[in-house]
């Protein structure tokens, strides 16, 4: 892996790149501040950072988005309503005239070198890479680490990984504008919208690649591990194995079998799901 000294990074994303960041009215004001901060706290900086704002927001976080769109310049885009992530990113995606889209959560901390080293691998890949991800960090709101979250790196191993859990994490990601758009933008599947669209942007050819490095600290704690279920999230399951299976990545049989056995992790008691995303589904740090 090329350091961030490396000359590769003064070139950044070929055409350019900007952040898209959705925030909405439940976000946390400390961490939404901290996450746009680490956005310019990196070793390169982005082209332009669209910053859509999903419904109306209390006033101390409309004050902060004023602020920091005064100093930073970043083009904010107001939804009149709460439309969900999917609507909101699809919206913000169409503001982005730059070749490249970076992804960056409104409580997540993004490390100083993360655009760098996604930049470089781009730049020295032999291969033109579409869509590129990276490892995290998940830590609680007092920034206590909790576990590590890294998927398999080449595309031969997402090609044959995404076909039964997500091979990206979405706040790491970067990818071409035009394909995503080309692609329809994010579906509207609750909580699923990010696998989906890596789903339907590999099934038409996209090349990807994912970095072991730590790109970024991401806010989840054990209380969201358990508040992850649900009747909501057993359907929203459904709908995504649906989709996976129009997108030819997987067979309809199997898509019925995994769609049911993790529809009905999602209705389990709380505790026991919980326990489940800590000791199964993550790697510890």
């Amino acid at each position: 892996m090329a350091s961030v000294s490396d000359s590769t990074i003064f070139q950044g994303f070929p055409g350019g790149f900007t952040i898209l960041m959705a925030v909405y009215q439940r976000d946390d004001l400390t961490l939404f501040e901290r996450a746009v901060r680490s956005v310019y706290a990196n070793t390169i900086l982005p082209n332009a950072f669209v910053l859509v704002v999903d419904g109306p927001v209390p006033e101390a976080l409309d004050a902060a988005i004023l602020g920091l769109q005064d100093k930073y310049g970043m083009d904010v885009l107001r939804l009149s309503v709460n439309l969900g992530l999917s609507h909101a990113l699809n919206a913000g995606l169409k503001r982005i005239r730059t070749k490249w889209v970076v992804r960056a959560d409104s409580d997540d901390y993004n490390l100083p070198n993360r655009f760098a080293l996604q930049a470089i691998a781009v730049n020295h890949s032999n291969d033109s890479i579409d869509l590129i991800g990276g490892a995290i960090q998940e830590i609680d709101s007092f920034g206590r680490q909790i576990a590590v979250r890294r998927t398999v790196e080449q595309h031969l191993d997402i090609l044959r990984y995404v076909s039964y859990r997500n091979p990206f994490n979405h706040m790491t990601v970067a990818f071409k504008t035009d394909l995503a758009l080309s692609c329809g933008g994010y579906p509207d599947i609750y909580l699923k919208e990010d696998y989906a669209l890596w789903a339907k942007m590999i099934s038409v050819g996209a090349q990807t690649l994912n970095l072991p490095d730590i790109l970024v600290h991401a806010t989840t704690g054990r209380e969201m591990y358990r508040r992850r279920g649900g009747l909501r999230y057993a359907l929203a399951e459904i709908s995504l194995q649906r989709y996976l299976v129009r997108t030819q990545l997987k067979s309809s049989s199997m898509a019925l079998i995994q769609g049911l056995s993790r529809a009905f992790i999602f209705l389990l008691p709380s505790s026991i799901r919980g326990w489940i995303y800590e000791k199964i589904l993550r790697t510890s740090s």
